[in-house]
C-alpha cells in the first residue's frame, strides 16, 4: 500500500473538517479523491483473501449439498428398514399364533378320547 504519513494526515485534517462542517467543495473533491484512493488500495490487497474465501464458501457449499444427499438417502435407509422391523414383527405374531393352534390341534389329538385307552 502506498499510503504515507502525510497521506494519513491530509485524510484526519479533511475529516476533521468535514465533521465541523467547514470543508470547501476542493477539499470536498480531495477528500473523496482520497477515499476512492483508500478503497482502491483495500480492494487490491483484499482481492486475494476474497478470492480464497470464495472458493472456500464454494467448497463448503458442495460439502454440504454432498452431506445433505447423504442424509437423505441415509433416511430412506432408516425409513425401508423401520417397515422391515415391522413387517417382521407381523410375520413373528403370525408365526406364533399359527404354532399356537398346531401345538393346541396336537394336544387335542394326543389327549383326545381315541388315547385314553
Amino acid at each position: 500500500m502506498s499510503w504515507t504519513k502525510d497521506d494519513q494526515s491530509k485524510l484526519d485534517h479533511l475529516r476533521g473538517k468535514e465533521l465541523s462542517g467547514t470543508l470547501t467543495e476542493p477539499e470536498q473533491a480531495e477528500l473523496a479523491a482520497l477515499m476512492a484512493r483508500i478503497e482502491a488500495e483495500e480492494a487490491a490487497l483484499l482481492a486475494p483473501e476474497m478470492a480464497r474465501l470464495r472458493a472456500e464458501a464454494g467448497d463448503v457449499a458442495a460439502e454440504l449439498a454432498r452431506v445433505e444427499s447423504e442424509n437423505e438417502q441415509l433416511a430412506q435407509l432408516m425409513a425401508q428398514q423401520q417397515a422391515l422391523v415391522a413387517d417382521t414383527r407381523r410375520f413373528l405374531e403370525e408365526f406364533d399364533r399359527r404354532r399356537a393352534s398346531i401345538l393346541d390341534g396336537f394336544a387335542r389329538i394326543d389327549g383326545g378320547p381315541l388315547h385314553a385307552a
